[in-house]
């Protein structure tokens, strides 16, 4: 594999990465400190990387991301105020960014069982003798995303206009640090089907309503030349809106904490379980104090000794996301040049706790349980405003 040096690394920066051959031996001494680091030497003008020296770097031939998008739609106006469009949306990415931070550890050693020395196991160690870590900034991932997008459109029916819009969409790819530090790098260089799975910022079903609803009285309203004065009065100008939106649960992946004692598991990878017999589901609560049920057992079993679970990542979802949000209006004419809008905002009307995700690591004695509430959630709120015009 050829490498450029990235300007995060040398001549910039000068670090020094060093680790014990094995888990039981100590890196140096306190009372004397780590070796000194040496600035490695130029040679016809290139830079050697030396031992222990972190290094980062990039592909020889960096190919740009690409995205391949697709989608069809049809469309079908039902009445004069009322229409629908169903859509297939869908996009293929490839040499994408591999997790948040683009890179994984070229060097990353292999899990071999029984093998103590990890140096040994390391890709560039027996040609180079390399024992640190290489940050590989690298667009090595593929992702792929599938949506039926269906809308519903009402326009100024009697005073009615609203919108309402379904999603359900599938997002998954690979080569993301899903359970700990190294799992994209083992991955990616190693078992790339076990970081293949759902996308963690995406929920399978997505609804949002917009309405809006003016009475039909008053000056300029469908009902308004026909009705009284004081009808006008006191039922013309208002205006009720609301927004509902409504998604299910976000994707969490599940794994194993503690293993029992003398059990032989990966050093490396994902943490997963094997997939039990029985839905996690089963028999819970199914709220905040138990979203599922954890724990090895029954829907989550130890897996061979030495060996990767198969349960996967973010194949479990969380509670479902609902929120109404509703604002009252109403406008009075107070002579030719004077306008005043009273107006009332509510978010969150019915004070719905939309929960967070639950706890997944299957061995905590808090497994399953949800301690804290979803991104952007917020109890009830009111909100009062007073308009003047003139």
């Amino acid at each position: 594999m050829n490498f450029n040096e990235a300007n995060i690394t040398l001549p910039v920066l000068l670090a020094q990465s060093l680790s014990p051959s094995n888990a039981t031996q100590g890196v140096f001494q306190l009372s004397s400190g780590p070796p000194a680091a040496l600035f490695p030497a130029s040679v016809g003008g290139e830079i050697a990387l030396p031992n222990n020296i972190a290094g980062a770097a990039r592909p020889h031939h960096q190919t740009l991301p690409v995205v391949y998008a697709y989608n069809v739609a049809i469309q079908r106006q039902l009445t004069n105020s009322l229409s629908m469009t169903v859509a297939y949306v869908g996009n293929s990415g490839r040499h994408a960014p591999n997790d948040t931070d683009s890179n994984i550890n070229a060097n990353q050693a292999a899990f071999v069982p029984g093998v103590t020395n990890q140096n040994t196991l390391k890709p560039y160690f027996a040609t180079y003798g390399w024992t640190q870590s290489i940050t590989y900034f690298c667009n090595c991932a593929v992702n792929q995303y599938n949506a039926l997008q269906a809308t519903v459109d009402v326009r100024n029916y009697h005073g009615y206009t609203a919108t309402a819009a379904y999603v359900y969409e599938r997002a998954y790819g690979d080569g993301y640090p899903f359970q700990n530090g190294n799992i994209a790098s083992y991955t990616m260089l190693y078992n790339r089907p076990l970081g293949y799975g759902n996308e963690g910022f995406l929920p399978n079903h997505q609804l949002l309503i917009t309405q809006t609803f003016d009475l039909p009285y008053g000056r300029g309203r469908a009902f308004g030349n026909n009705s009284g004065r004081v009808v006008n009065g006191v039922l013309g100008g208002w205006r009720v809106s609301g927004i509902t939106t409504f998604y299910s649960g976000m994707p969490f992946s599940v794994g194993i904490g503690t293993y029992p004692s003398g059990y032989a598991f990966p050093s490396v990878g994902p943490n997963y379980p094997d997939r039990g017999t029985v839905s996690p589901f089963t028999g819970a609560a199914h709220n905040r104090k138990q979203w599922y049920v954890g724990g090895l057992g029954n829907a989550f079993l130890l897996p061979a000794q030495n060996t990767f679970g198969n349960y996967g990542f973010n194949n479990l979802y969380g509670p479902i996301y609902i929120n109404q949000d509703l604002a009252l209006m109403k406008s009075v004419t107070v002579a030719e040049h004077y306008k005043v809008t009273l107006r009332t905002d509510a978010f969150n009307l019915f004070n719905h706790a939309n929960l967070g995700l639950p706890d997944g690591t299957l061995t905590n004695a808090t497994a399953g349980r949800i301690t804290s509430i979803a991104p952007g959630s917020n109890m009830r709120r009111l909100q009062f405003a007073l308009r003047m015009e003139f």
